[in-house]
């Protein structure tokens, strides 16, 4: 596979992804955008202190109530479903 082909691949996924979880788009947008205006603060993954911390959230009907987690321990709380 070509790299083109890869990374069309890549974006049809992602589009896919898009479009069957309207909601949880829409949350992660309005976290992007709260943390952009400042109405809330990165902080480090609460559970190990890495400040390299993503958001996750628990209830995609509440976008500004966050938990920080690193990647690892994000993909850790994903996988126990």
């Amino acid at each position: 596979m070509t790299e083109q082909a890869s990374k069309n691949t890549k974006y049809a996924r992602q589009a896919r992804w898009r479009s069957r979880n309207p909601l949880k788009v829409w949350a992660h947008s309005a976290m992007q955008s709260a943390l952009r205006r400042g109405l809330i603060e990165k902080k480090p993954c609460e559970v190990c202190g890495d400040p390299n911390s993503e958001g996750h959230h628990d209830d995609y009907q509440k976008p500004m109530v966050v938990r920080w987690l690193c990647r690892r321990h994000h993909k850790a709380v994903h996988a126990k479903g």
